[in-house]
């Protein structure tokens, strides 16, 4: 039981992080750092709504803001979206041990 949810977050994770990874390949700008920083805000806040928040996450986020404010706005969106990778598998793997939780 408990391999098969590690590989079902495994997979989670991996599907994630390709549906997070920006598919433009003009550099970054700030609009683009600003939404990037949004949505990794949004992932976190509904992580830790359910008590799963990652620790690295909050930090990740603060750095893509000081990326931004220093207009490095590719590393901004790069850790950004690092962060927002991390609320959703995070929200996975509640998901997961809840539903693992009811079986057992």
């Amino acid at each position: 039981m408990m391999r098969k949810t590690i590989l079902a977050l495994a997979a989670t994770t991996l599907l994630g992080a390709g549906c997070a990874t920006p598919t433009v390949s003009k550099p970054a700008d700030a609009e683009s750092a600003a939404a990037a920083i949004a949505a990794a805000e949004a992932s976190r806040a509904a992580a830790a709504a359910v008590g799963y928040e990652w620790r690295d996450t909050a930090q990740m986020i603060a750095d893509a803001k000081k990326a931004a404010e220093e207009k490095d706005f590719d590393k901004a969106v790069k850790l950004a979206g690092q962060a927002e990778q991390q609320g959703r598998a995070a929200v996975a793997q509640h998901k997961q041990q809840m539903e693992a939780v009811k079986a057992y």
